[in-house]
Formats: C-alpha cells, structure tokens, sequence
C-alpha cells in the first residue's frame, strides 16, 4: 500500500489542475478549497472581493472543476489516487472522517513528522473534483466524512443518532446493544461515531456524547462528581476544588466548589469539609 501511495505526486497532480489560463478562476479555485492556506473563503468573501455576486462565483468554480476534471481524469497519478484511497477505505470500514484520513495518508506517503493541515484541503479537492471517492462536506453537527458505500455511511448517521439520543448516559452498554443488533467490532463502531462533531473523550477518558456530564461536564457539581467518582475514598472540598479547576479552563475558588458541594445531593458530607458521593442519590 505505501509504496502505491508514494508514487503518486499530489502536488503534482494539483500543478496540472490548477494550469487554468483565466487568473481570476484560478484564485477562486485555490482559494475556496484552501490550496495554499489551511482557510477556505467563503462564495460571499469571493464575490465581494471580486464586485460578483455569490451566484457568479459559484458558477466560475463549478465551470472551472468541470474543465480540471476533464484535463487530470485521465492522468496516471489520478487513477492511483482512486485506486489507493478507495482500497484505503475498503480497509477502514468504507468510511473515514476526513481529517483522520488525511493523516493516515501523510503518514503512508512517508511525508515529513511536520503535518501540513493543508494536504487534508489537497486530497479533498482532488476527490471532490475528480467524483471519487465521495466526499460529504461537513455541517454543524458532523465533520467532512469520505466513503465509498452509501449504506456504510447511513449507518454511520444512524449510529450517531442513537448515541445522541439514548437516556442512560453508558458508553458500554451503547457498544453491547450495537454489536449485538450490527455485530460490528468496537473499532468500526468507534470510526464510524468519529464522523459527529458532538461525540468525544471526556477529562478521564470517558467516551460518549458531549451532552453527557462525564464527557463534557460544563458545571463545577458536576465536574466535582466526576472527580470523586475516579477514587473509592472520601475527600476534602479543597483537593476537590484543585482537581476540578485542572478539568476546568475558569478557576473556581475552593469556596465556591464547598458551596457546590453543599447544595447538591448526590454528594454526603462525612467529616469536616470531607466529602464523599452519596449513592442513593447518583
């Protein structure tokens, strides 16, 4: 795989896309899909730039793709580039977050330990370009995604609806009742939810929704209540307050964690300024 990899020439392959006589197409091109900065602008920064209306620009691009296309489809590079990133998501469950993927090629490219966030911006034009693999920019809620298989990547929705939508906040008992009803592995399962903007990884490596408090605890009781629930042994509101103000980016003085700590019933108070979780209550 790498060596198929290597021998493609993604630069070169957008040189020869990008040999477009009209200057004015050209910058569109480059500057809406970030050739040569890591920022996309926009069709109404374009226009207002170029005195076009948005309209105008969309259609100097879709104009320009079109030609680009019909010069580089044919090109050796571009049918490896098809070849090696569809056989590169075969591997992966037909379906991979676009900036996973692009480091995953960097790497297979064997390119420099410096990661350039430009080339994800590089391999997105040339796909979305040339059809293939297909590319599904990102929206409010999920990242840009590349697949090859319509149903792997309904799937992948369907699996981050349900993740999104469940009442008991369980990671585990997510993955039991998904392998169980898909029988897919933890892996799959885990690329395929890597597509939602609103799963991730919570201060002690709890995994699930960013509406769950242990992934994404946005109050300090319940930042607090995630911090004891790491140890089985009571602790004083002062520790508390440090451990919960390293999870935290506004520090809470300790006082105001004590405060917390009193009005909240899932915590019992068992010595002078100690603290311990009250387990009817959680």
């Amino acid at each position: 795989m790498s060596k198929v990899i290597v021998e493609i020439d993604i630069d070169g392959l957008i040189k020869k896309a990008l040999q477009i006589q009209d200057s004015r197409a050209k910058d569109i091109v480059v500057r809406r899909h970030g050739l040569k900065t890591s920022k996309r602008q926009t069709l109404a920064s374009l226009g207002s730039e170029y005195g076009l209306t948005r309209e105008r620009v969309r259609q100097i691009e879709a104009a320009s793709l079109r030609n680009i296309k019909s010069k580089i489809e044919e090109e050796k590079e571009a049918r490896e580039f098809i070849k090696f990133t569809e056989d590169y998501l075969e591997k992966v469950s037909k379906l991979r977050r676009s900036d996973l993927l692009a480091r995953d090629i960097w790497v297979l490219c064997g390119l420099s330990d410096n990661y350039d966030p430009i080339f994800e911006n590089k391999l997105n034009f040339i796909a979305k370009t040339l059809g293939r693999p297909y590319v599904i920019d990102a929206t409010p809620g999920l990242h840009t995604i590349w697949h090859i298989d319509e149903g792997a990547y309904g799937l992948a929705l369907m699996l981050v609806r349900k993740l999104l939508s469940i009442k008991e906040h369980s990671f585990d008992k997510f993955l039991e009742s998904v392998i169980g009803e898909h029988k897919l592995t933890e892996s799959v399962i885990l690329n395929y939810l890597s597509v939602s903007k609103n799963f991730g990884v919570g201060p002690f490596g709890d995994i699930g929704a960013d509406s769950w408090a242990q992934v994404n605890p946005r109050t300090v009781r319940d930042k607090a209540y995630l911090v004891l629930s790491q140890t089985d042994a009571p602790m004083h509101f002062r520790e508390i307050a440090k451990l919960v103000n390293e999870i935290s980016r506004k520090g809470k003085a300790p006082a105001t964690v004590h405060n917390e700590l009193i009005r909240d019933p899932r915590f019992t108070l068992v010595s002078r300024g100690t603290y311990s979780l009250n387990e009817r209550a959680s």
